[in-house]
This record gives structure tokens, sequence and C-alpha cells, in this order.
């Protein structure tokens, strides 16, 4: 496997109606330096004072109970955010649905990716498009595609490109998964109803960490990883972190490969005890042999085929000689945290982020042919970059009027996006899908069809007050935006240009009431708002109108006094206005449309805990009851939206040995079921499915004291290999779902 650094290239110019972009870093910089010089004036050499007591360095001695809103975590019970809030909070206190994954979970249940992650979360649909690694970040929550961060700022979303930018993230990088669910555009600006999911990277420790990991299991995989951090230096000011991934693999479907290349350095300067600047880069490097895009028809998978049977999990309907999929990944910000006393603190965090796609696939057209074998196919060819630069900087104040006691958050971030998005199509050789050939001649379409640049910018402020009074506490967001994007679109073989532009500002936010009693038990009632503008434009080259949503939300919250256990429950009622969907045009491949108005009631419900005596327990169910309500298409009101299931529920169980010979040793299993789906225009409905998984690890330094810090796991995915479809589309194709996957590990850490 050849390695070779992604192309970075910086944000192009822009041309729409500018924001003051300088002052905004210029301040932004200004108090960022004012922080650092404090920090590095607090150091300066006193001379000591003979009659003065020497103070020592305070010690801090970290449980389970005291792990903060970065992790690491113990066990699948975390009891504190950032995400919720965007102030370090106890979930129990945020008046709105906060579910974490930290990394045991990640671990125990041998994720490789973001979906895998998520598959135990109630009412989260992370797989929708299967084995298909292109779609690794796509996530619904509550219906919704959910908007992904890291670090507490917005990833690039693909929505200028079709998704093909949709940024990656491998979760062996992650110490902890949040998912915040409902609109929460009243901190973070815009975003969908649905929520979102913050993945929280591994940060530079104070104590020594060495980790290396082989694995090898399922379609020839061969994986190395390796975690080290700890101090530079004796006094631990300067800090470290260092994070690889290695992998060379094949996947389910033939030709299909899943090679990947990730690095993530991370470096800490503490200055002081009251400043903290942590670096964070990374990079990853993709390369999956074709698109991932592999629709299969309808017949054959969905239904079955009345004259061939049934297509298997490993069938191909590309070009192995002629597809082709690389992706290049790079980030690299810093985190700055100052505490100016008792009273004020301040973070500013900032990234800069660079996406390229390459893409040349064939793609199924349509349905078979009337000989209920031949398949026709397109030549595709895109080629689609995104440059990011998101910067958000939060000041927080603690203190009391009377018998309240408020923690303040007056935040601005700004938000500059640049995606260029150039496709290509042509013919290709038909293929008999049953009884595939390889190796037929396809002719590079090149770009001959349409090249688009897409340019967002978003500015936004915010302010928030948690007031507690005794058992209360009473939430208040809001945040005014303004955004500007700029769309240009031009047809390669007419050279007709398409310009659009669209400049919004609204005001979201969030009002929320919780009541915390002494054992532990939390209902709250909560609204909230969110507003989100897209880059994203139809076939014509129009920019959409900005999609706008509220959610009414009442639930309760159960931490038992003594109890590692966490319960969450909640009910619903989300309206999304100038929705988008899948564009059932066949000669309109990958545009959407906007709809009038959907509708999403339900309820939601996980329980977790870590218990006493081993045993491990994660469990979910999610109701979702959702409809189109109104369309300029009057076909369209009352029906379902695509790829939702009505009903999900997932149970994971798992115990620890104790004691005896096989002291050590986790067995751990899971069921999951997705309810029945639907395309788009609901012409096309996909049954539900129920899948196991199961695990096995073994702690090897029980069976001899030589293998202190070596693990050995087996990890099972879709044990019985069931066979099922994850999703169809408007135009005629599925996709099948992930078949049994094993995965062995050894690790060892010192």
């Amino acid at each position: 496997m050849s390695i070779s650094p992604p192309r970075l290239q910086p944000p192009q110019p822009h041309h729409a109606r500018p924001f003051k972009k300088r002052t905004v870093f210029a301040g932004s910089s200004a108090v960022a330096m004012a922080c650092l010089t404090q920090a590095t004036l607090a150091q300066t050499v006193v001379p000591a004072d003979p009659n003065r007591p020497v103070q020592l360095d305070e010690i801090v001695i970290q449980g389970a109970s005291a792990a903060g809103p970065f992790g690491p975590d113990s066990g699948y019970v975390a009891r504190r955010t950032l995400a919720g809030a965007k102030t370090d909070t106890p979930v129990i206190e945020i008046p709105q649905t906060v579910n974490i994954i930290p990394a045991d979970q990640i671990r125990v249940q041998g994720a490789q990716t973001i979906g895998e992650a998520l598959r135990y979360s109630a009412g989260v649909a992370a797989e929708t498009y299967g084995a298909a690694s292109r779609f690794d970040s796509y996530v619904q929550i509550r219906g919704f595609k959910a908007d992904m961060f890291l670090d507490g700022m917005r990833l690039p979303d693909g929505s200028a490109t079709a998704d093909w930018t949709t940024s990656v993230v491998e979760p062996y990088g992650l110490e902890r998964i949040e998912i915040l669910r409902g609109p929460s555009s009243g901190l973070y600006g815009q975003s969908g109803p649905g929520g979102i999911v913050n993945m929280v990277s591994k940060r530079p420790t104070a104590t020594p960490l060495r980790e290396v990991q082989v694995q090898t299991g399922s379609f020839s995989r061969l994986q190395g990883s390796f975690d080290f951090g700890g101090p530079i230096d004796a006094g631990g000011t300067f800090l470290y972190r260092l994070t690889g991934v290695v992998r060379q693999s094949q996947t389910q479907v033939d030709f299909m490969h899943d090679d990947r290349l990730f690095l993530a350095p991370a470096f800490t300067w503490r200055p002081g005890d009251d400043t903290t600047l942590t670096i964070l880069g990374q990079v990853l490097r993709d390369r999956n042999g074709h698109a991932s895009f592999n629709y299969l028809p309808t017949s054959g998978t969905l239904n079955p085929n009345p004259v061939n049977g049934r297509l298997p999990f490993n069938r191909y309907a590309g070009e192995p000689t002629f597809d082709r999929f690389d992706r290049d990944q790079a980030m690299v910000g810093y985190a700055l945290d100052h505490r100016f006393n008792d009273t004020f603190s301040f973070s500013q965090n900032l990234r800069y982020t660079a996406n390229d796609i390459y893409l040349r696939a064939l793609n199924r057209n349509g349905e078979l042919q009337p000989d209920n074998r031949t398949l026709n196919r397109n030549a595709f060819r895109i080629d689609a970059t995104a440059r990011a630069v998101t910067l958000d900087n939060r000041l927080v104040a603690r203190f009391q009027t009377g018998a309240l006691a408020h923690t303040m958050l007056f935040g601005l971030d700004y938000r500059n996006e640049h995606s260029t998005y150039d496709v290509g199509r042509g013919g290709a050789p038909a293929i008999d899908i049953f009884n595939p050939t390889y190796g037929l001649a396809v002719t590079d379409p090149g770009i001959n069809f349409q090249r688009k640049t897409a340019d967002l910018r978003q500015l936004g402020v915010y302010a928030q007050d948690q007031i507690k009074f005794g058992g209360f506490i009473a939430t208040f967001s809001g945040r005014y935006d303004w955004s500007s994007v700029q769309t240009r679109t031009t047809t390669v073989s007419t050279k007709a240009l398409v310009a659009a532009t669209a400049d919004d500002r609204a005001f979201s936010g969030r009002a929320g009431l919780s009541y915390v009693f002494d054992n532990g038990l939390a209902p709250y009632v909560s609204y909230s708002s969110a507003f989100q503008p897209t880059a994203e434009t139809d076939f014509f080259g129009q920019v959409f109108r900005p999609l706008t949503s509220r959610q009414y939300e009442a639930g309760i919250k159960y931490q038992p006094a003594g109890v590692n256990a966490s319960i969450t429950a909640a009910i619903f009622d989300i309206r999304q206005q100038n929705s988008l969907t899948g564009d059932t045009n066949p000669a309109h491949p990958f545009a959407r449309v906007q709809l009038g108005e959907v509708s999403v009631r339900g309820f939601d419900v996980e329980a977790r805990a870590r218990l006493g005596e081993g045993w491990g327990i994660i469990a979910s169910y999610a109701y979702l009851d959702h409809e189109v309500t109104k369309s300029s298409v009057a076909a369209d009101v009352g029906k379902r939206l695509a790829a939702t299931p009505v009903h999900q529920a997932s149970l994971w169980a798992d115990y620890t040995v104790q004691s005896g010979g096989l002291a050590g040793l986790t067995v751990g299993a899971g069921l999951r079921y997705v309810g029945g789906t639907f395309n788009g225009t609901n012409s096309v409905q996909v049954p539900a499915y129920a899948l196991v998984d199961a695990s096995l690890q073994y702690d090897l330094g029980n069976a001899s004291p030589r293998l202190a810090g070596a693990r050995l796991s087996v990890v099972a995915k879709n044990l019985f290999d069931t066979y099922y479809v994850s999703q169809c589309g408007n135009v005629p194709g599925c996709t099948l779902g992930s078949r049994r996957t094993v995965l062995a590990t050894l690790s060892y850490r010192w």
C-alpha cells in the first residue's frame, strides 16, 4: 500500500458579500494572546519567603465519577457533557436528551466505523446504506440527518457535493461520542431538527499511556493500531498524544477494498494552572478501490428474481479495472482554555479542514432488462473538494444573584467553507449481474457534465443562562446567525452558467426547565428551534431555501445514587419546513428537491448500566410517527419519510467473570431490530430485520503475570449472517446490509 500525503489547498477566494472576517479573527486572536500572556507572566519567578508556608501542588485522583466532559469514561455511563450546553454540565441537568457512547463501549463491541459505534443508540439510523463506506458518517436521529461535529465544531457535511465530501472520522481516535437530540441551533447555529453527533478526540494525557494493537479477521483484514501519550518533561508542562491506524482489507463486496491510513498527533502546553493550549491534528487517507456505491437492482435483492433467485452479498455491479474511490482528509487546529478567576473562563477552538475526493465508477441504470439478468450501467466521474475554517469563542461566567446560581455563556463563532463539485457521466456496457464477466472496456467520461463551486459563510453570536434554584434548573439559550451562500453551476457542454446567492439571518433558541430530585430523578420540559441554510442546489443550480424547524420535548432522566447507571426517556414533537428529499427524476442523479413540511412525533428511551459483579447493559427503544404534512405536490402529503423506521430497538449485555479460572473473561451479546422503511416515493417498502452480535474478551494477565496488559478479543457482527436489505432509493435500486464479520484483536498496554 503506497502512502502519499493528502492534497492540501488554501481556501479559494469568495465573491459573495463579505463578512468582516478580519475583525472576527483579529478580535479572537487578541483575546487568545491575552490569555497566553497572562499565563506566561504568572510563571514569573518570585523569591522564596522563609516565613511563608510551602504550598504543595494539588493531587487529584480521578475515578469513574470524576471523569470530565472529554472523558476518559469508565464503563458505559458518562455523567458530564460539554455538547449539551457548551459548558461542563452534568447530563442530568440538560433539558434535552443527551446520550454518550464511551470508548469502552466502542472497544467491547468492536466498532470499526462511527455507524457501528452508534448501533445501540435509541432512534439512531447510522448504517442506512449498509456496507457502503462512502456513507460511514451519514447518521439520522429522530428521522432527520444529523449534523456531525468533532470537538464541538462542525465538520464539512458535503451538502454542496451530494455528500461526497462528508468528513469521515476514525473511531480509534476518539475518547467518546455524544448525541444531543433535537434542534440545537440555539448554541450551534445552522443545524437540523434531529440533533447533532459530537465526537471527542483523544487528547494528551498527564500519565504515560502506551498501547499497540494488531487485528485480523473477515475479508483478509489486517490492521495495526497504536496509541501513545504522556508528559514530555518532568514537570508535566508539555504533554503529547500520538494515535494511528494502518489497514489493508477487502470487504464483503468483490473488488472493494477498505484500506486506511490514519495519524492523529496532539500536543498540550500548560504554562500555568489556569491555562491549557492543545494542538490537534489528523490525516486520513482511504483507498476503497471503487465508490462503495453498490446499488443493486430491486429484483434479486428486495424481491426474489423470478428466474435467477437472489443476488449474494458479494455481488459487484461495477468494473474493477475502471472503478476508483480515493479520499484524502486533513485537519489541524487548537483548543485554548483559560481561567481568569473563580467567575470567568474563556475557551477558543479553531480548525482548518481539507477534504479531497476522486471518484470513477459504474453505477446501475434502472432495473433489469426483460431477460431478468442484464443490468444497464452508466459511468460516473466526480472530483470534489471541501476547504473549511471554523472558529468558536466562549466566555463563561459563574456567579450568584441572591438565591440563584448562574452559569452564563457568551459566544461567537464563524464558519467559512468552500466546495467544488465536478461531474462527468457517460455510457458503459451492460452486465449479466447474476453471472458477471468483468474486464469490459469503459471510457472515462472526464468532467463533461457539470462544474459547481459553493461558498458558505456563517457568523453567529449566542448567549445562554443556566439558572439553579434549589432543585430547579432553568436553561435559556438564544442565538442570531448571519449566513451567506453563493453557488456557481456551469453546464460543461453549453458553458451555460447559473449563479445563485442566498443571504439569510435568523434567531433560534432553547428554553427548558428541569427539576433534579435527591434520589437522582430529573423530569424536564423544553422547546427548541433550528435554522439551517444549505449550499445544496437543485438539479438546475438554484439554492434551496433555508430549512427551519422546532421541537417540543418532555422527558425524565434517572441516575440512581451509588449505582453506575443512567436512564433517559423522552417524548417529542418535531416539525420541519422546507425539508429536502431525493429527486425522483432518473435524469437527475444525486439531485434533491424541496418539500413543504414534515412531522415526526414519538418517544425514545435508553438505559445504560455498569453494575457490580461484572455486568454491563445497554438497552434502547424508539418509536417515530413520521409523515409529510405539507407539499406543493398533493400526492406527497401523508407519505412516510425515506429510510426511516417507525420502530427501532436494541439490547446489549456483557458479563466479566470476577473470580476462578476464567477470571478476566468477558462474554457479550447484542440484538438489534430495525423496523421496515420506505423509499422517498413510498412505492417500495423494505422489510424489518433483526441482527445478533457477540463478543469475547480475555485479559491475558489473569492467565499469567508475564502477560499483564495484554488483551485478546473476538467480535462477531451479524453473527448468523442474516441476509437483509438496508434501504431502497427512489430510482430503482437497493443496497444490501453488512454480512457476518468476525474480527480478532490482540492489544497490549503498558
